[in-house]
């Protein structure tokens, strides 16, 4: 008769548990009283295991759950790789593309290239340059660090039609660095680009300092 009351009960408070999962298979004896444990994932995404006890009352066994003392966020233990990884790409630099090239009145220069932070390579997407003396072309963008990026240059006309740079589409490699990365580029001579640093201070159309 106790097998049978104690493997009803059991029963029945496992399928009422909801979140809860055994973490070990239940098992109970004879005994008036005795314990389980289960486990349950937190919102915190860690798992916290519960032990509960059933006391006989009167032929029948209530549950009362013990608090966890201790409570393990397995999210928080990755490998040392996986963690530098995320730090990584966590950093960003300051980097300038500058185009020195003239326009006819109502046009504008617009750069676009390749992951979100160009646009992903859709002229609707372009990213705006702005206009300074001496017929330069600026725009300053915070990119991850220690990446590769593609782009051009595009020439948007006062209608909205588009002309693409020629040439091959030019590159960047980002680094980790406090100052700004300062790209210079000639519109039709991709040989011509120049890439320095320069302090964050300065203004774009500065001469960079190396």
């Amino acid at each position: 008769m106790m097998k049978a009351l104690t493997s009803s009960c059991s029963k029945a408070m496992v399928e009422t548990l909801g979140p809860f999962s055994p973490r070990v298979p239940l098992c109970v004896s004879d005994r008036p009283e005795f314990c389980f444990t289960l486990r349950s994932k937190s919102e915190k995404k860690g798992w916290n295991l519960l032990l509960l006890k059933l006391v006989r009352n009167n032929d029948l066994y209530p549950v009362h759950a013990v608090p966890p003392k201790d409570q393990v966020d397995l999210e928080t233990v990755e490998p040392q790789a996986q963690q530098s990884e995320q730090t990584n790409e966590s950093k960003f630099v300051r980097v300038s593309f500058q185009l020195q090239k003239t326009c006819n009145f109502g046009e504008q220069f617009l750069i676009v290239g390749g992951g979100p932070v160009l646009g992903s390579w859709d002229p609707l997407e372009a990213l705006p340059m702005t206009w300074s003396e001496g017929h330069v072309w600026a725009v300053e963008l915070d990119m991850p660090a220690g990446q590769t990026f593609q782009y051009k240059f595009i020439l948007k006309g006062e209608g909205g039609d588009i002309i693409w740079q020629p040439g091959l589409d030019r590159l960047i490699h980002t680094w980790e660095t406090k100052n700004r990365i300062v790209v210079l580029e000639d519109w039709e001579n991709v040989e011509l680009q120049k890439i320095t640093e320069e302090d964050q201070l300065a203004e774009p159309n500065e001469e960079p300092q190396v």
